[in-house]
């Protein structure tokens, strides 16, 4: 199970991350200058491949860790003097740096286009229902506790200005849907501003990739099948100057009294959500802003996910649980993006299409 950032609001699709360096270094022509780095960052792991003749591995890991580090002051919630940390326990009119600025406006963006899925504010709802630091609880939440929990909730009651949120004292905001894919970017940009214009870094899952890999081909990143009891790889995609994440339903639930509970709220009526869209895959130019959707989207379900996909132009790849089976559900603009690219992609368990059969 992927430890989150702060508290377990959203379980990520984590086998992505070995399937993910299986198959790039089964990928690639090792005999070719490639830096590597890894390491710990936001209470998960990240891995950076850069394809470069100049960078020093160590110099990179050095710039890299420190500036992870500056991220995770800004974001975590288990750091106790963190800016986050600090503003949740205020109320009234807070100054705040314009990184935490720049997420929360993201966190804004996507919570008014999603109308209200994507929520940073729902921990009370995580808690109650078990999925939260305080662990598993027993049983299903009456409706008083559920309604009690939901009046502490809601990203509206937040007031962004240029420099200052205005809060009430019981709202409390946990960034952990989007602040890997934003550490993503900024190490990304980072790695831009250096020259390198070649390269895939991913934290916890969520995954920005640049330029061709050591094969002259894009790289191919795995999504895992969403099956509750096994893990297994469904399908790849090629992800070329784009970012990527995945949000699915099928590792973190509970049952009782025969029913099957997800760790995936609705914000809007605290409770599980019942749809049938077992994982969805969003890819953007951001990974930060992939990671939002991709939770949003969790919540939404596989209708209205399409709906604001296809009017928005989005690339979203969405797998639907179908009769004991899986269905793919892809956007057209998912479906332009890989005609565009063409060919195939070899991976470890075969040859990968880029369009689906």
């Amino acid at each position: 199970m992927k430890i989150p950032l702060t508290s377990i609001v959203w379980l990520r699709n984590l086998t992505l991350i070995a399937i993910s360096i299986s198959l790039l270094s089964g990928c690639e022509d090792l005999s070719s200058s490639t830096v590597e780095i890894s390491g710990k960052t936001m209470g998960t792991t990240y891995h950076i491949k850069v394809v470069s003749d100049e960078l020093d591995s160590d110099e990179l890991q050095v710039a890299i860790d420190e500036r992870l580090e500056q991220l995770n002051q800004v974001f975590s919630t288990y750091i106790p003097d963190s800016e986050l940390s600090l503003m949740n326990r205020g109320a009234g009119v807070i100054q705040v740096s314009d990184e935490l600025m720049k997420v929360l406006s993201l966190s804004g963006e996507i919570h008014d286009m999603s109308e209200g899925a994507f929520d940073p504010t729902v921990g009370p709802l995580v808690n109650l229902w078990g999925f939260g630091p305080t662990g598993p609880r027993n049983g299903v939440p009456s409706d008083k506790e559920i309604d009690h929990a939901m009046a502490r909730t809601g990203f509206a009651r937040l007031t962004l200005q240029e420099v200052t949120v205005t809060k009430p004292g019981d709202l409390v905001i946990d960034l952990s849907a989007i602040a890997k894919g934003y550490a993503v970017d900024v190490v990304s940009d980072y790695l831009d501003k250096l020259g390198e214009h070649r390269y895939l870094v991913e934290i916890g899952g969520e995954v920005r990739a640049n330029g061709l890999n050591n094969r002259q081909v894009p790289w191919v990143i795995g999504i895992e099948a969403p099956d509750m009891e096994v893990r297994k790889l469904l399908r790849t995609l090629p992800v070329h100057n784009m970012g990527m994440a995945t949000s699915g339903d099928y590792r973190n639930f509970f049952e009782h009294a025969g029913q099957v509970y997800s760790h995936t709220l609705n914000p809007t009526t605290g409770w599980p959500v019942t749809h049938n869209l077992a994982s969805v895959t969003v890819l953007h130019p951001s990974a930060g802003y992939a990671d939002g959707l991709a939770t949003a989207f969790s919540v939404m379900g596989e209708a209205a996910t399409m709906e604001l996909a296809e009017a928005n132009k989005l690339l979203v790849l969405a797998i639907i649980r179908d009769q004991g089976s899986y269905k793919e559900v892809m956007s057209t603009e998912l479906d332009h993006y890989l005609a565009d690219i063409g060919g195939e992609f070899e991976t470890p368990v075969g040859k990968a299409q880029t369009r689906p059969e």
